[in-house]
């Protein structure tokens, strides 16, 4: 059974302003609400993490989310979020969502504050935990009423402006991340490809083929395109559906190096403690207390 999309209000061709909800109940079976692959668009977009665990790619930079998370995404900046949660981990997951023009926004109001915002959300924002106050307008937002909606919508980007700082999360802006349709295609089809086959051996020469490129320009292309080398982020996303199994599974520590990918435990530990500075036996530990 497929995720389940609620309250999409807006017609297809008024792409000014639209709200929705994600929701997957646990034990349905995948493709999870988590699964879209790398990809773009001209509206500015809010996705706020409800229930689930995963991995965030935005622009050329990858960090975990987790229940309560929310980032705010300028147009045309790359992104996709991963769910790195097993097929047998009976999660839930959530997400509600938020897509709007940066036109439409400003046909209402203009500040300073806002201008200071939209030059930020270029490289995608980190907006950590919604507090109670964010949280109840977002939930208004995605409720049923339209008018209190839009009321709601003001009232969430006006204490977000109000910020101080932001968290911002790529080095490299949307604009100089557009790429041309042929360039996107190929990073869709290589995240897909990782996505689909992280728990097996992926080697340089099979995701350069995939890419139709030599492994040399392809490195060269995805440290750019993604931050990240393709040994790093195939680590960083075994890495972290190994955190969700040591988490919420009493799973031994071989077969989770196995499920998540690792070829053997010398070099599960060695990855594990490279990126989350801990052992995965002591990460457990911790975590299950």
């Amino acid at each position: 059974m497929k995720a389940t999309i609620e309250n999409i209000r807006i017609a297809e061709q008024d792409r000014s302003y639209n709200s929705y909800v994600l929701a997957q109940k646990a034990g349905q079976n995948f493709p999870s609400i988590f699964n879209d692959y790398w990809h773009y668009h001209p509206e500015i977009e809010i996705t706020y993490i409800v229930k689930g665990k995963g991995l965030a790619f935005i622009g050329n930079k990858t960090i975990e989310f987790e229940p309560g998370q929310a980032f705010l995404l300028g147009p045309y900046l790359p992104h996709n979020f991963v769910s790195t949660e097993e097929e047998d981990v009976q999660m839930e997951k959530e997400c509600w969502g938020l897509q709007f023009t940066q036109e439409w926004l400003n046909s209402f109001k203009e500040s300073a504050s806002l201008q200071r915002l939209f030059r930020a959300m270029s490289y995608g924002i980190n907006l950590g935990q919604f507090n109670p106050a964010e949280h109840q307008a977002f939930t208004t937002i995605v409720g049923k009423d339209p008018l209190r909606s839009i009321g709601a919508f003001f009232n969430l980007m006006a204490m977000i402006a109000d910020r101080p700082d932001f968290l911002t999360v790529s080095t490299n802006n949307a604009y100089s991340n557009v790429m041309s349709q042929k360039l996107s295609q190929r990073m869709e089809r290589v995240s897909k490809y990782i996505q689909d086959h992280y728990q097996n051996t992926i080697t340089l020469s099979e995701i350069s083929d995939i890419a139709s490129m030599t492994e040399q320009s392809f490195s060269r292309w995805f440290r750019q395109t993604s931050g990240l080398t393709f040994v790093d982020y195939l680590m960083q996303l075994r890495t972290t559906v190994a955190s969700n199994l040591l988490i919420n599974t009493n799973k031994a520590m071989t077969e989770v190096a196995s499920e998540s990918g690792f070829n053997s435990s010398s070099s599960f530990n060695r990855a594990f403690l490279k990126i989350k500075g801990c052992s995965p036996r002591e990460f457990r530990k911790k975590k299950k207390i």
